[in-house]
């Protein structure tokens, strides 16, 4: 049974499309466990930070990376809108909170 869940952010994409990074490895590594875990979340600001910092390097792997978040079954795209941006601020406001955004 799938029970595990992830988060990608910006950092580990860029990594893992990118043989030349020096966490290519490491994300690389982790690409089966993430391909078969329950949920795997990401921010639509993280598909754009994706898409802006693959813009003159490798264009088409950004376009197909982010298409794909849209069509693969256990990636969840999180839009990103003025609430959720608001609860955002007030995680990070208070730390010490039990917050779920």
């Amino acid at each position: 049974m799938k029970t595990n869940r992830f988060f990608l952010d910006t950092a580990y994409v860029l990594a893992l499309l990118n043989p030349n990074d020096i966490y290519h490895k490491q994300a690389k590594a982790l690409l089966p466990s993430i391909q078969s875990a329950q949920e795997v979340w990401i921010t639509e600001a993280v598909l754009i930070e994706i898409g802006n910092a693959l813009a003159r390097s490798n264009r088409s792997a950004a376009v197909a990376f982010i298409n794909s978040c849209y069509v693969t079954p256990n990636v969840r795209v999180v839009p990103v809108d003025s609430p959720l941006l608001k609860r955002t601020i007030d995680f990070y406001t208070q730390p010490s909170q039990n917050y779920r955004v």
